[in-house]
This record gives structure tokens, sequence and C-alpha cells, in this order.
């Protein structure tokens, strides 16, 4: 506190940051109507995580509104799009369900799924050649034991996909390789670890962040990409500044109109020889 004013509380802080005239008039280029909406949105979402209250709000906002742009709500419990904290610098994050409804706006799928696999349920799985089997569905109990924490029970993560042309793609992860893969490339849960928190998505719900990154992977690699899914996929995997977030929110919006549809051709890499950081191209796969 400093010559007799009171320091604002971290809600204030992001209030009074969106009510900018700068900032403000952004959002209403950006969003129109839902300017106000969206704005509240924010609000809500920094007053229910201690953890938010601690990053800067322009941070904030730059993760809130690239979620915005692609128009899925913020609330973390919806799981379309959630602002995650890390450290003191707020971030985007794709979750599983908003990866499902970009795909169902691209108009290119007649199926796709994604779910948690139990220990009980899957009778094969070859990992060399992706063939995947399961137990019969009346012999499943551990999906519907009622238990609060069932995290334990899990074994892995399965997606499947079928195109209106017919192609047709499954794909099981092992729970060991779904949490190697998050140790590996979330600096927030890496920070947990380090910490000895439980300030992430990884670590709070391991179970939608596991769907995401087999859905995840089986779209980047097989799927069909609209160009919404793909810019969903690059924010996902790499930091935004609210400027840059502004920016693509422009080309966004002019391009909603018609949002073409390209087909996904990415190399599969290994991750020991990814250098994004060397070549400037993001890993889609990076969350």
């Amino acid at each position: 506190m400093e010559n007799g004013q009171i320091q604002k509380s971290p809600v204030g802080q992001i209030r009074d940051y969106i009510a900018n005239p700068g900032v403000k008039e952004r959002l209403e280029q950006m969003l129109g109507k839902r300017a106000d909406a969206f704005a509240n949105s924010i609000i809500n979402v920094v007053k229910g995580s201690y953890q938010l209250q601690k990053c800067t709000p322009e941070s904030v906002m730059s993760a809130a509104m690239i979620a915005a742009t692609m128009n899925l709500p913020i609330d973390p419990s919806l799981g379309f799009a959630a602002v995650v904290p890390y450290g003191q610098s707020a971030q985007f994050q794709l979750m599983y369900r908003g990866l499902t409804q970009l795909c169902i706006r691209s108009g290119k799928y007649a199926r796709i799924h994604d779910t948690e696999v139990y220990k009980d349920e899957i009778e094969y799985h070859n990992p060399i050649t992706g063939e995947v089997k399961f137990n019969a569905p009346e012999t499943f109990k551990m999906r519907y034991s009622g238990k609060v924490e069932k995290i334990s029970d899990v074994c892995g993560f399965y997606a499947n996909f079928k195109l209106l042309s017919g192609f047709e793609k499954e794909l099981f992860m092992t729970m060991e390789e779904v949490m190697s893969h998050a140790k590996k490339f979330s600096k927030a849960y890496q920070y947990d670890l380090n910490k000895n928190k439980k300030s992430s998505v990884w670590s709070t719900d391991p179970v939608s962040m596991g769907r995401k990154t087999v859905l995840k992977s089986i779209l980047s690699k097989y799927g069909i990409m609209s160009i919404e899914m793909q810019d969903a996929l690059v924010a996902d995997s790499v930091d935004t500044t609210f400027e840059q977030a502004h920016e693509n929110a422009a080309e966004n919006i002019e391009n909603q109109t018609g949002s073409e549809v390209i087909d996904a051709d990415f190399e599969s890499q290994d991750e020991n020889e990814q250098e994004t950081a060397n070549n400037g191209q993001p890993d889609f796969m990076n969350v």
C-alpha cells in the first residue's frame, strides 16, 4: 500500500483490466453482443480459482480470448475449454469436449468417440498393430462401481472416429503412456510435481486430460482438420499474448462464414527428435 491507496483484490484487478477502454473496445470488436457475457465469465472463473488469482490479468484475458474466438465456454466444469494457471501466467487449455465440438462443426465426421478404459474392460491390445479387443460390456464392473475416486481402476484411454468418406481409425493409449506424455509436455503438471501441488488439470482431473490426449493424438495423425481445429490445437500448445489473441481473433471472425476443411498431413515424429523450439513449428500434441 502506497500513498494511502488500498491494493485491490485479484478479482478487482481483473475487473478493472476488462473495464479499461482499450480492452473493452477490442472485446466489443471481436465479440459484439457477447462481449459483456464473456467478460462476466472471465471474472467468475477467476473468482473460483485461487491459483488463477495469482496470474496477471493480461495472461488471463489472453487465454480466455482464445476460447471466445472459437465459441467455447471457459467454465472448466463443462469440459470444453479452460483458463489454467502456470505460476503467474494463465494459459488456454482445450478440453476433450471442446475438441469433439470442433470436429462436429467441421461436418466431416460420421462418428467420434473417446473414453477412459477400466482394467476389467480390455482383453487384448497389440501396440504394434494397434488392434484392440474389449471384454463383453455385461462383465464391466469398475466403470459402474460408484467409487468417487476411480483413477486407480483406469488402465488407459481409447478413441475412435469414422469419416463421412468411410475411413475409420481407433487408438488405445495406456495410462503409463498418457502420464508420461503429461510429465514431458505439460509445464503446469511439471510445476505441480516439482512443487508438490495440485493446481493443473492434469492433477485435478487426469481422466478428462487422458481422454483429450488420446483424442488429440488420433485426430492430429489421422483425422481431417478444419482451420478452426488447427488454430485450437496450435493455441493449446503455445503461449499467446493478449495482442496475439486479438490479431488471431480478427482472422477467426473473418473466416467463420465458411470454415475451410483440409486433410491433416502431419508427420509422426519421435518425441526424442522433436525440435519445435528450433524450427518454430508448434507440436500439436504438446499439452
